[in-house]
């Protein structure tokens, strides 16, 4: 009987992961832990493996033989990163049309973390580098080492010992290696368990251009360039890294599987009898060299940034991609958790789309790392080629590749473009997602008076507010209509929003209904004054001007001051952009005093208070041309949802927060109840519940078992079966006996 290859073993474990836990779900997810075991395994000897091979192989490496190695290296570096770069220009082009706005994110008022270089590539302390896992700062102190040991007398007296460790911790490798089904078996089964459907769905375009490039350059590009300079043929080159790729696709890191991958090379050098004891060394230096540079998973995961733009309605302009490219290439150099919030930030784009990339990286980092390795794969086989002299050029084969290439690329992005455009039709877009959201606290009974009018039942003599409520068992609540994202109507006409959510919530604790009053514009202190209704819930900014006039609770959430402006306006988008108008106007809603300090910043400006969001959109106003208009950048993002061609600015260096407030009849008592009210509501997460959905956008779902062939098709047939069955001997059991 023929023996099952080590590839083959691990393909099926990858296979029957899969099934498992579509199978059994949840119940199941607790096998990732054996898969974080091998991982953990793998990964115990890589660091010791890269570190002792750099010291021996530079230590024995002839100066001028190594400076050579580097060069080439280089060359061929530069010119996979441009085919990259050539990539990240075309792949977008398969985004078809899409305009949808964009959430709140937290991000936009805090500061981004700059890239810590000397921490990342300078190993001030080599021992923490090595504890923490800094590759690049391990492989720098390792080449300075090797260096000084290079011209050392009596360096094998160091070397020797070091060789033997090589080779112990090679056969440890060797022997994890034997695991590898079962490993990977283990993380396939905890991915799929908790990968969530729904959020697939709405990554889909980044997903597949991402694995459109992939398997364009994986298995059409690098083959075509291994085979246009080399002599090793692409059935070589796969049929040898095989069983490496795939570990390294189940496991999702490529340094895991580091010596398999530089033994895998070596065999390939092997086939064409090229391999000698220099050459050994080469490979065993040049792997760990290239490891921290940027290799064309890294780059073009960076795809998601025109998605971002896309997917926001912000697509990138011609003029964005010099930007782009340069960021990219920066930012690539480290992992695209961290690069990737700079490139967003930098050009603009919202960063809320980053939780999107967060989860995607449950299947992308496997996809990342197989482009990946296999870039160190092509990079080491033309620099090892050129080094040994059997690198040529094959004109014919190129201008084939050239051909294939081409015409592989135009029939992928059109294709893909298609089918995009008819998928999309299925994906919500932000502003249908909003008005499908439902409201987290229990529903009340509850009215809309047509306008604002007085309390028809009076107080009580000595009679608190608190007290009213309970005995007529309603609240009047003011609100301020259509201030998305707190009061607005959703598409089936139901009052929603986050300041209704808060009133329900309210409502529900006092065991109350609700009357909700409409607040006449500019006359919410005379009538809150005179017991038109008992609190204000909208998005009320504190100040001390409304200290004087009314009673205010307690702040219970944070805002940050922003400009919505027209999408294609630059002026706004830094201070120094907008110091430079002669003159322009930003409107504002009913706060004149927030926009006359808001506006102080900026002498030249003018301010123009609108009576409805309308006449900022349509322009309505004669004669005055309105540049911007100032609210808070929570409702900002949400307008943008409703009118996708505006952004949200800040123009200022910093950030100017104020805080939301409920205006309240006055007494103690009532006050007292409302700041307690808030306290107990945030303490226990309610209020940061409904944050989440209504200005995050992050709808509030109670957690359930994720769908699996288990749950959702097995028990309720057996169920279904058995009901039938009951019923049927149920009615033998009625039938009369003749």
């Amino acid at each position: 009987m023929k023996k099952i290859s080590l590839s083959t073993k691990v393909l099926l474990s990858v296979f029957i992961g899969i099934f498992v836990g579509i199978l059994f779900g949840d119940r199941v997810a607790w096998l990732s832990v054996v898969g974080d075991v091998f991982v953990g395994l793998l990964q115990m000897t890589v660091l010791p493996y890269i570190m002792f091979s750099l010291i021996v192989n530079i230590g024995r490496l002839s100066l001028e033989s190594g400076i050579r190695l580097i060069k080439f290296a280089l060359t061929f570096l530069g010119m996979l990163l441009g085919i990259g770069l050539i990539f990240l220009i075309i792949l977008p082009m398969a985004f078809p049309t899409f305009d949808s706005g964009s959430f709140y994110s937290t991000k936009f008022i805090q500061e981004s973390i700059p890239f810590d270089f000397v921490k990342t590539y300078i190993p001030s302390n080599p021992f923490e580098a090595m504890s923490e896992g800094i590759v690049p700062a391990v492989v720098l102190f390792s080449i300075f080492l090797g260096l000084g040991v290079m011209k050392l007398p009596n360096k094998e007296v160091f070397l020797k010992p070091l060789d033997v460790l090589i080779l112990g911790l090679n056969q440890i490798n060797k022997m994890i290696v034997k695991l590898t089904p079962i490993g990977v078996f283990s993380i396939a089964v905890g991915v799929v368990s908790k990968l969530s459907w729904s959020d697939l769905g709405r990554l889909q375009g980044y997903l597949l251009v991402y694995l459109l490039a992939v398997i364009l350059i994986t298995f059409i590009v690098l083959p075509y360039i291994i085979s246009i300079f080399t002599p090793y043929s692409t059935k070589t080159v796969f049929k040898i890294t095989r069983s490496t790729l795939i570990t390294i696709f189940a496991t999702g890191k490529i340094i895991v599987v580091f010596p398999q991958l530089i033994e895998n090379i070596k065999e390939i050098i092997a086939t064409e009898k090229n391999l000698d004891e220099e050459t050994k060394s080469k490979i065993d230096i040049l792997l760990p060299l290239a490891y921290p540079f940027p290799n064309l998973g890294t780059l073009l995961i960076f795809v998601f940034v025109p998605f971002a733009a896309w997917f926001t309605g912000n697509s990138l302009n011609l003029g964005d991609y010099p930007l782009f490219l340069s960021t990219t290439l920066l930012s690539s150099f480290v992992a695209p958790i961290t690069g990737l919030p700079f490139s967003l930030d930098i050009l603009g784009i919202p960063s809320d789309s980053f939780e999107l990339f967060v989860v995607s990286t449950v299947l992308t980092d496997r996809i990342r790392v197989v482009l990946g390795a296999f870039h160190l794969i092509t990079l080491a086989i033309l620099s090892i080629s050129a080094s040994v002299g059997i690198l040529h050029f094959r004109k014919r084969k190129f201008i084939t590749a050239s051909i294939v290439i081409s015409i592989s690329l135009f029939i992928s992005v059109l294709g893909l473009k298609s089918l995009l455009a008819e998928s999309i039709k299925n994906i919500p877009t932000n502003k249908e997602r909003i008005n499908n959201f439902s409201l987290i606290s229990p529903v009340q009974e509850y009215e809309v008076l047509e306008k604002a009018t007085k309390n028809p039942k009076r107080k009580w003599r000595y009679e608190n507010t608190l007290s009213r409520i309970k005995r007529r068992g309603k609240i009047r609540i003011g609100i301020y209509q259509n201030t998305m994202p707190f009061v607005f109507r959703n598409t089936d006409s139901t009052l929603v929003g986050y300041s209704i959510d808060l009133a329900h919530q309210l409502a529900f604790d006092l065991s109350v209904s609700i009357e909700f009053v409409p607040i006449t514009v500019g006359e919410l202190e005379k009538e809150l004054n005179n017991d038109y209704y008992d609190i204000v819930m909208s998005d009320i900014f504190n100040s001390s001007k409304y200290a004087e006039k009314v009673s205010l609770s307690k702040t219970y959430q944070n805002v940050s001051l922003a400009l919505l402006v027209d999408k294609e306006n630059i002026d706004f988008d830094s201070f120094e952009n907008i110091i430079q108008k002669d003159t322009f106007t930003i409107s504002y809603y009913v706060r004149e005093e927030i926009a006359n300090a808001y506006l102080s910043n900026f002498p030249n400006g003018g301010t123009f208070k609108i009576a409805d969001f309308n006449e900022f959109f349509i322009q309505t106003i004669d004669s005055i041309k309105i540049d911007a208009h100032l609210t808070s950048a929570e409702r900002a993002a949400a307008l943008t949802i409703m009118h996708p061609n505006y952004k949200v600015v800040n123009p200022l260096p910093y950030h100017i927060k104020n805080g939301l407030v409920f205006p309240i009849s006055k007494g103690e008592v009532w006050k007292q109840y409302i700041d307690n009210w808030i306290d107990y509501r945030t303490n226990d997460g309610t209020i940061e519940n409904i944050y989440n959905e209504w200005i995050l956008g992050q709808e509030f779902i109670k957690e359930e078992v994720k769908w699996n062939i288990i749950d959702n098709i097995i028990i309720p047939y057996i169920n279904k079966k058995n009901v039938s069955d009951t019923l049927v001997q149920f009615n033998k059991e009625r039938t009369p006996k003749f």
